[in-house]
């Protein structure tokens, strides 16, 4: 058996901005990236993956260091609450994304969680706990990374102004198409967050519709 290579890194990658910004952070540090986007069979995606493609595509001229975008598939509901609540997700994320870099011989995976939302599966001691588990199952060690764990959404686009193009990245639970175009709702939870974090970070809010590739 060949030897896992210490700098490939499998990165969940939806396109938003917190998964973009993860994006680039690995490839900037010279990694060999692995970008997963995972399907959970909500009405979002559709949209989401086309956008995620169009925004792979951009980054891969200038990164001969990223992959190619893998997609996987894990349906699940999400339970809407203060928050909206997808049971075991990161528990699921991590599991699928591991599955795949014990395939690549991959070093690792990483995941955008922020550690700010109220979920019990969404702060480092959960994600330690995942990487023991993981090695128990894969007698392989499987670091699990989540570098912008415990930071504000704002200060994650504040460290990226420059470096991602945010005009390109897609956070919204209700997008729709417009004269060939991708367009957030600018109503939706996903679309506040985002308005909030940008006007913060950089005082506007970056919005520029995709064109649809399909």
């Amino acid at each position: 058996m060949s030897a896992v290579n210490a700098n490939r890194v499998v990165v969940l990658f939806s396109g938003g901005v917190e998964s973009s910004c993860l994006l680039y952070h690995h490839l900037i540090n010279g990694q060999i990236v692995y970008p997963l986007y995972i399907r959970a069979g909500h009405p979002w995606e559709r949209l989401e993956l086309i956008n995620a493609k169009r925004l792979w595509r951009f980054t891969r001229l200038k990164h001969k260091n990223l992959m190619p975008i893998r997609v996987a598939s894990f349906p699940v509901k999400s339970i809407r609450t203060q928050e909206v609540f997808i049971p075991l997700r990161n528990l699921s994320l991590v599991a699928i994304a591991s599955a795949l870099a014990y395939c690549l011989k991959a070093s690792s995976v990483s995941i955008g969680s922020l550690g700010h939302y109220p979920f019990e599966d969404n702060n480092r001691r959960y994600m330690q706990e995942l990487e023991s588990l993981i090695f128990k199952g894969a007698h392989r060690h499987i670091k699990v990374e989540a570098p912008f764990m415990e930071m504000h959404k704002a200060e994650v686009l504040r460290s990226f102004e420059n470096i991602v193009p945010f005009d390109m990245t897609l956070s919204c639970m209700r997008p729709y198409i417009h004269s060939s175009r991708i367009f957030h709702c600018g109503s939706c939870q996903k679309c506040q967050e985002r308005y909030e974090a940008m006007s913060e970070a950089f005082g506007y809010v970056s919005n520029k519709p995709a064109k649809l590739i399909k």
